[in-house]
């Protein structure tokens, strides 16, 4: 409960929604999108301190929650045959992102299943020259250095399963987020 309290204190709820808003300021519609892409919206990538921003508020409020985007423009910018542009665009952005994290992780598996298979390798290999040719010099020392590969390798596979094949995960559930998120927008209120 109380982290519920800390989040409806950094975040506003949408009341109709129950979602919590994750709200951007900006000048023009553009801002939204790289500004070094010359694509038109349907196909620009989104500005990296965008992108920052909401992988920031993506670690704060936990994957569990639903979140929407709630862009905020000047009074007199709205303009909504723009607002749908962009819409597609960020759907399409977030898309492919994912898309391109889907290829990763799938690399990543790859990666691990070679890793086990060679690390089992090595270490039959090493038992192999260990048995035959026993405490026979240089033979030993190989047959030492063998199995530290084997070892290696099983060791590479753990780490590629639980920290790099996770946080890709994580950021790949976190863009699936953002493609399903409502994307609002509003004009800024005159003081």
């Amino acid at each position: 409960m109380k982290q519920n309290k800390l989040f409806n204190e950094i975040y506003s709820i949408d009341q109709s929604t129950g979602f919590y808003m994750i709200e951007i300021a900006l000048d023009q519609y553009s801002d939204i999108f790289n500004e070094w892409d010359p694509a038109p919206f349907k196909r620009r990538d989104i500005d990296p301190d965008l992108q920052l921003y909401l992988e920031g508020s993506s670690e704060e409020i936990p994957l569990r929650y639903p979140v929407e985007l709630c862009f905020t423009l000047p009074p007199g910018k709205q303009d909504e045959k723009l607002e749908v542009e962009v819409r597609n665009g960020l759907k399409n952005s977030f898309a492919f992102k994912r898309y391109l994290l889907r290829r990763e992780i799938k690399k990543t598996n790859l990666q691990i299943v070679r890793c086990i298979i060679l690390g089992f390798v090595f270490l039959w290999f090493g038992s192999f020259f260990s048995e035959r040719y026993g405490d026979q010099g240089w033979f030993s020392l190989l047959a030492e250095a063998i199995f530290i590969g084997g070892w290696v390798f099983l060791w590479e596979s753990v780490s590629l399963f639980f920290f790099t094949e996770r946080e890709l995960f994580y950021r790949y559930r976190a863009y699936k987020r953002w493609q399903n998120a409502p994307v609002i927008f509003r004009e800024a209120v005159q003081p």
